[in-house]
């Protein structure tokens, strides 16, 4: 839903950044998808994230990637066709449930599905440190999400951060922490970081999400 006192119209996010140029023909399939959503309850089997950054990240992966995503749903079969191993953190036991039947009616093998409570949610100790190519953070706890991932992954790997232009009237909030740790991140192993203030699936309105090279 669109809360039109925490951004200046539906073409910048609540950070008040302009979605430029080359993002604007994106406003096209958002606007598409949101009505199909709203009418028949169609959403599109890809990541609810910034059309953009979808494909660079589509360049990123290869059959050989190892990944994790925090919070799993129709991204989780798109990514699963793309790497050789995906763990996928889920804390909602009845989208969770919805996920796993998908999984298991497409017998799709190289998912490690799991059900976290709030409080182990972030657990990434069985990952082996330096053993993943990309992670996707997009749930619960975003901030230990993001420090739990970083030590995991290779160097010159990749970590999304989804919705980084939300809860701005909380400086204190998850989001904003979960930002600044990936920022510091960042710095410290020498990586790059891209915004993306762009329009995704199913939203007719502008979000960020940042991607980092670390």
């Amino acid at each position: 839903m669109l809360a039109a006192e925490n951004r200046i119209s539906r073409f910048y996010d609540e950070k008040g950044n302009l979605c430029d140029f080359a993002g604007m023909p994106y406003a096209i399939p958002a606007i598409a998808s949101a009505a199909a959503k709203r009418l028949f309850g169609y959403r599109p089997k890809v990541p609810m994230i910034s059309y953009r950054a979808r494909r660079q990240i589509e360049h990123i992966l290869s059959p050989e990637s190892r990944m994790v995503e925090f919070g799993s749903g129709n991204s989780t079969r798109w990514f699963a066709s793309r790497v050789s191993f995906l763990l996928s953190v889920e804390d909602l036991p009845d989208w969770y449930e919805h996920v796993q039947q998908q999984l298991e009616e497409r017998r799709i093998a190289n998912v490690k599905h799991v059900l976290r409570s709030a409080e182990t949610y972030a657990d990434l100790s069985d990952i082996e440190d330096g053993s993943l190519h990309f992670a996707l953070v997009d749930g619960t706890d975003r901030e230990g999400c993001v420090r739990a991932v970083v030590p995991k992954l290779k160097p010159d790997g990749w970590l999304y951060l989804d919705n980084t232009d939300k809860d701005m009237a909380f400086p204190d909030g998850d989001l904003r922490r979960a930002e600044k740790a990936l920022r510091e991140a960042v710095s410290l192993r020498g990586g790059s970081l891209r915004c993306f203030s762009d329009f995704s699936p199913t939203n007719f309105f502008v979000e960020q999400g940042m991607l980092a090279r670390l």
